[in-house]
């Protein structure tokens, strides 16, 4: 009898663990309930997804969305869910997460809802400027019950912010323009984490002015501003050769005379591996202001 009852016991105990719970506030300040121990979880960005794999999560991470580039391990080894904009909820079912995480400026309010409907947990976040970075670590990192990790990540990359800040100070700015695409033409306006991240590399952005995150532009909006270079994507869709053929950006002396920094694509996301992208545009620039 006295076994039985330990048997039973023991069974309560496990069936009590497996409902456990704890709740936590998203960056947007609603609370998520998820399991005391999360065991599968889908990333709803690339952002979120490298968060991740720098926590050491990798390993509860099933479904991710196209276009993760960072780290390249993701695209090879999880499954896509489709793309950033209106992922599939029915491949997010199938993979049966505990808990999903997403951005609710690109995922889609309906994409949100449904998986709501569905009983599964969503935590948002927000990709204002490099605070939201940190932000995001620590909820990520209390989430998934990683916060020394968390902790530990925030310090090592305060510390690299801190570095490139320091050896930026007091140095003259030099003007750029970052574009990221010419059809339409897209830039970073004032709010945009990659408009702190040129000036903490020792830049300025012409469009620093603009409180958009992100800008849709003509050419004749920047003529004026007279930047001294363009900031291109490595591996993006703009090349300056294009620009030199294009009536109105060829009369841009930073274009004619080919005064280009192509910055690594990293940059472009607001997670850990974006610190890589900066440090390697603080070089460039730091190479510009010594000539």
């Amino acid at each position: 009898m006295r076994t039985k009852v330990c048997c039973v016991l023991l069974l309560l105990a496990l069936h009590c663990s497996a409902w456990a719970s704890r709740q936590v506030q998203d960056e947007t300040g609603r609370t998520v309930t998820v399991p005391d121990r999360v065991a599968r979880v889908v990333s709803l960005a690339p952002s979120l997804t490298d968060t991740m794999y720098a926590l050491g999560a990798s390993d509860i991470l099933v479904g991710i969305t196209d276009y993760t580039d960072y780290p390249p391990d993701a695209r090879r080894q999880k499954r896509s869910v489709g793309a950033v904009i209106n992922p599939s909820v029915e491949t997010i079912v199938t993979l049966h997460p505990d808990l999903v995480l997403a951005l609710p400026d690109f995922n889609g309010p309906e994409t949100i809802s449904s998986l709501r409907r569905l009983g599964i947990p969503v935590a948002l976040f927000t990709t204002g400027n490099i605070e939201n970075i940190f932000r995001t670590i620590n909820i990520v990192g209390r989430l998934l019950d990683r916060e020394p990790a968390a902790t530990a990540l925030i310090a090592q990359l305060r510390e690299r912010l801190n570095k490139i800040r320091a050896q930026s100070a007091g140095r003259p700015k030099i003007a750029v323009l970052l574009v990221l695409s010419l059809d339409p033409f897209i830039t970073a306006g004032k709010n945009a984490f990659m408009t702190e991240m040129i000036e903490d590399a020792g830049a300025r952005s012409v469009t620093d002015d603009m409180k958009q995150d992100w800008l849709r532009l003509n050419v004749e909006a920047i003529l004026e501003r007279k930047p001294d270079y363009i900031l291109l994507m490595k591996n993006g869709p703009v090349n300056l050769q294009d620009m030199q053929q294009r009536a109105g950006w060829r009369t841009l002396a930073a274009v004619e005379h080919g005064h280009v920094i192509m910055v690594d694509d990293s940059i472009q996301i607001p997670a850990p591996v974006g610190f890589d992208g900066l440090e390697d545009l603080a070089r460039q620039i730091q190479a510009v202001q010594a000539k």
